[in-house]
């Protein structure tokens, strides 16, 4: 389907050119030495222009979404989301080329109980009435690539809108504009991404979330931040089965320094993993949106309609608790052999400083276990983000976690899930679950403990994979979580 496209699209314009051409001989006629052929210059035009639609690439996804959450006081609740990227890029004209993309974002993965997905759908204008949502039709990409191949080098530079690709941050979701360089030499890889404007799906969820003076409802969409940001990352696989990744990060007035590391052992499917993570806030950080005075800002507080409705809720925290420097680390050992349907992967993951918000997103390139717990409560509090719970100082967190999956045939696998969850982890909670102890201590920031235990069904075929799975939590709080899910991709 793409070659058609790209041959359509090729088609029309090298049309467009012939009709100038011939325009052009015409009005030259008169003048017999110019109205021999086209100019060497408009062919060679032509070829480029060949050439640039030719070799166009698209790549992308569509997922649909159904999550329901069950068992909160009694009640229950479900919620659909729909996505889809697409990114075209260009065939190369002398290491030169184009990507451009669009994508749709509309309706929740995270319900709480009373949602209802009888509201979710809208019509082809996306009109939401009443709602206060950030997605919708978005430019995923718009940049200008070049690439220069040597006989043992590779090089990459990108400039323009652009994904944030690192171990801090989302590729699908987070976007900056900027510019990205990348080195490959041998086995090592050089990547440097510098933006002067970003935004993450984390902040834009607790942006949703807050309280505050000039950050209420009125001014979410802000759009992005302005606090310039900088990563630098250093990685090697294949160096006889050993692999590292070393990243360092800056965002100007609001993160002093970002830092993650890993290094991973194979011994021909058993392998060891190691991972680091550590952030700095800034002193008095300012978030560069435009959006007026943080002073009296309360981060990370999901809404409650009223008394007695058993959902999500945290009490949030304002400006003057953040945790300065947050730090976490996971150990982790497994086996994973693509000849061998059986792997598993067992590991712990603790903190260390005064917080554990350490990433721009919610997990980033962090390695664990279980399937709603680090990013599908309330997608503001929960996970490894700077702004959700372990960004309040005193915060911590200790996780156990295992993954069991076999593959029953080639198309057909089956999972579970169990993870551990304690610590001061100023967790999202369901009020109506909590006892009274339990209820006092989560609005003094103490976090609750709980365990998860998920079951789950995966059929992949060519493109196309769906997933079911159910998340049970118990300990402190219970209840469950169901989700079922399409995707393609190409």
């Amino acid at each position: 389907m793409k070659n058609k496209i790209s041959l359509v699209l090729a088609g029309l314009l090298s049309s467009s050119l012939l009709i100038a051409d011939e325009a052009q001989n015409a009005q030259g006629a008169q003048n017999s030495q110019s109205a021999q052929a086209p100019s060497s210059a408009s062919s060679d035009a032509k070829k480029a222009l060949n050439s640039f639609f030719e070799g166009m690439e698209a790549k992308g996804f569509a997922r649909m979404r159904f999550t329901t959450i069950e068992g909160p006081g009694g009640g229950g609740g479900g919620d659909q989301q729909h996505r889809f990227r697409i990114d075209l890029t260009s065939g190369k004209v002398d290491g030169w080329s184009l990507t451009t993309g669009l994508m749709f974002n509309y309706g929740s993965s995270n319900p709480v109980d009373n949602s209802n997905s009888n509201y979710a759908t809208q019509g082809s204008m996306a009109v939401v009435m009443g709602k206060n949502f950030n997605d919708r039709f978005g430019i995923s990409q718009l940049s200008v690539n070049k690439e220069i191949v040597g006989e043992k080098t590779k090089a990459e530079f990108r400039a323009g809108r652009i994904s944030m690709d690192s171990v801090f941050s989302d590729k699908v979701t987070d976007i900056g504009t900027g510019g990205v360089a990348k080195l490959q030499a041998g086995k090592t890889k050089l990547a440097l991404n510098l933006y002067d404007s970003w935004i993450t799906s984390h902040i834009i969820y607790n942006f949703r979330g807050t309280s505050g003076v000039n950050l209420g409802a009125a001014n979410v969409n802000e759009g992005s931040l302005g606090n310039g940001l900088a990563t630098l990352s250093i990685s090697g696989d294949k160096l006889g089965g050993f692999s590292y990744n070393v990243s360092l990060g800056y965002a100007n007035r609001l993160l002093d320094y970002l830092a993650f590391g890993e290094a991973k052992y194979d011994f021909g499917g058993f392998y060891v993993l190691g991972q680091v993570s550590a952030a700095g806030m800034s002193d008095d950080a300012n978030f560069m949106t435009g959006a007026g005075d943080f002073s009296n800002t309360t981060w990370a507080f999901t809404h409650r309609p009223s008394a007695g409705q058993g959902v999500d809720k945290y009490n949030g925290f304002g400006n003057t608790n953040w945790a300065k420097n947050r730090g976490i680390y996971n150990f982790q050992i497994g086996y994973k052999h693509k000849e061998n349907p059986f792997s598993f992967k067992l590991g712990y993951l603790g903190s260390f400083g005064d917080g554990y918000g350490t990433l721009l997103d919610h997990k980033g390139g962090i390695n664990v276990a279980g399937k709603f717990w680090a990013n599908s409560y309330d997608a503001t509090n929960e996970g490894f983000g700077f702004m959700g719970g372990g960004g309040r100082a005193g915060s911590s967190i200790q996780v156990g976690y295992l993954a069991l999956d076999y593959a029953l045939t080639k198309s057909w696998k089956l999972g579970l899930d169990y993870s551990y969850i304690g610590g001061n982890n100023s967790y999202p909670y369901v009020e109506s679950v909590l006892s009274a102890q339990d209820l006092a201590d989560a609005q003094n920031g103490k976090g609750i403990t709980f365990h998860e235990v998920a079951p789950s069904i995966t059929y992949k075929i060519g493109r196309v994979t769906a997933t079911a799975y159910y998340g049970q939590n118990f300990g402190d709080v219970n209840y469950g979580k169901g989700r079922v899910e399409m995707r393609y991709d190409f």
